[in-house]
């Protein structure tokens, strides 16, 4: 984990892009229904004009389901980070695919945990760009549910914001 840090930290220097930091505030997952708040950091880095990759501290999570009894939503923690990728197709949307770095849980694979959307980035002047994104589990969990997670960010490009707080 550790390495791919690194790696996105330090290709923007080799390649010259951006580093796109973000931080998630508040989200509305539709098992729960209500508005929470949240802290979910992410870091990303264009790799061409329209596609971002990065990572993510959003738990992927999962329902606990034994035959006969009721679920237990959201208790089995599958891994702590996602990878995801951003497609920009206009300057703010984008549609994003979020996959798990791997599965703490057994009989639960990474690939049942995909979760695809898309969102939209209010631009600002002040270098600090208002998020909104929603997405869904790519294939339904054992009661028919897609899970939908909406949340509601920030996010800035690291290096330019850098430079002006120490330059």
């Amino acid at each position: 984990m550790k390495k791919l840090l690194l790696i996105l930290i330090f290709i923007p220097y080799i390649s010259y892009s951006q580093v796109i930091i973000k931080a998630d505030l508040i989200q509305r997952t539709d098992s729960k229904k209500i508005i929470e708040n949240s802290f979910d950091l992410s870091i990303s880095s264009f790799i061409n004009n329209n596609i971002v990759i990065g990572l993510t501290s959003k738990a992927a999570i999962a329902d606990y389901i034994q035959e006969g009894f009721n679920p237990i939503q959201d208790s089995l923690l599958i891994s702590h980070y996602h990878l995801f990728s951003r497609y920009y197709y206009n300057k703010r949307s984008f549609f994003e695919l979020k996959v798990p770095t791997s599965s703490e849980v057994n009989g639960i694979f990474i690939f049942e945990r995909v979760r695809v959307g898309g969102g939209y980035v209010f631009l600002s002047k002040d270098k600090f760009d208002f998020e909104i994104s929603y997405d869904v589990l790519l294939s339904q969990n054992i009661n028919g549910w897609n899970k939908g997670n909406l949340s509601i960010g920030i996010s800035t490009d690291a290096f330019e914001n850098f430079l002006l707080l120490f330059f």
